[in-house]
């Protein structure tokens, strides 16, 4: 569902940026698509909704990584350890329930819920 809002407001600048930011978060974890036209700060902004995990269903507000597979390398030039990337393999945790939900392969392979990052 997508919805569009205008907001008509004689807030103070600092009231009505708590409120938009309040507005947003609100409507993410609510799933909801949004368009908000703010007519007070000649502004328009996007919502996206927020995944939810796909064991429990509890909104993604953050996900927890680990990484495993990571090792020293040492070289024999410099006498000095160095970390090899290439063996890394990341997974992707719910917060709320603990569960895996996805991740990265150390062959690059994604599997189950990847977040898209900035």
């Amino acid at each position: 569902m997508r919805i569009e809002i205008e907001v008509l407001s004689d807030l103070t600048d600092g009231d009505l940026e708590r409120f938009m930011d309040d507005l947003r978060e609100f409507l993410s974890e609510y799933g909801l698509e949004a368009r908000i036209i703010n007519h007070a700060m000649e502004s328009e902004s996007t919502v996206k909704p927020m995944p939810v995990c796909p064991e429990c269903g509890c909104p993604l507000k953050s996900v927890d990584v680990e990484e495993f597979g990571q090792s020293l390398i040492f070289n024999p030039e410099t006498g000095l350890y160095s970390y090899d990337e290439a063996q890394v393999s990341q997974v992707y945790k719910c917060p709320e329930c603990g569960k895996h939900i996805g991740g990265w392969k150390a062959n690059g392979e994604r599997w189950g819920f990847v977040p898209e990052t900035e």
